[in-house]
């Protein structure tokens, strides 16, 4: 009877509890992969936060937040498409009687999950310090990012460097004086 019990006992370790994946632990990484793009989200608010209080940034900015959006997909996120940018799902802006539309655009009303500037990071009120604010949330974000690569599996620390190198750029071309050429 007692190999009998060591081996009931030792099926039953680890595993899912009925085939549909909710008794097993997530896989290496999956946290550390979904909170890194939990935070590029939010850096992608506060880059459309900066581009929709400061338009004539537009030109510095637009460049760098089309990278973070592609960091958030690649650590698997969903990033929201840019403020102004039409969407094949967006209605016209046309109304019933052919004149444009006073409402605003579908793809400019906020999306449920779609992140938005940090409330603790409100919008800069002129244009350099909207830039200062930028560079100093790329600078801790890839500061965070450096400082988990020892943590995460080696895939993903791979990813996790190349975006918070990425992201230190950013803080180079977001620093005043920085040669955008």
């Amino acid at each position: 009877m007692g190999v009998a019990a060591v081996g009931a006992v030792a099926g039953c370790s680890g595993g899912s509890r009925d085939g549909d994946g909710r008794g097993k632990a997530p896989a290496p990484g999956a946290v550390e992969r979904a909170r890194a793009a939990r935070d590029s989200l939010t850096l992608l608010g506060q880059y459309d936060a900066a581009l929709a209080a400061h338009p004539q940034l537009s030109g510095r900015l637009t460049p760098l937040r089309t990278q973070v959006a592609l960091h958030v997909s690649a650590f698997g996120g969903k990033p929201p498409a840019p403020a102004g940018s039409a969407t094949p799902s967006a209605p016209s802006s046309r109304g019933a009687s052919g004149q444009p539309s006073t409402a605003p655009p579908a793809s400019r009303a906020p999306r449920s999950g779609a992140a938005t500037a940090s409330p603790t990071a409100p919008t800069a009120q002129s244009p350099s310090a909207a830039l200062a604010a930028l560079a100093a949330a790329e600078r801790a974000l890839a500061d965070r990012r450096a400082a988990a690569l020892l943590t995460v599996p080696g895939e993903l620390a791979r990813l996790m460097a190349s975006v918070a190198a990425a992201g230190a750029a950013h803080v180079v071309l977001l620093t005043p004086g920085a040669h955008t050429a």
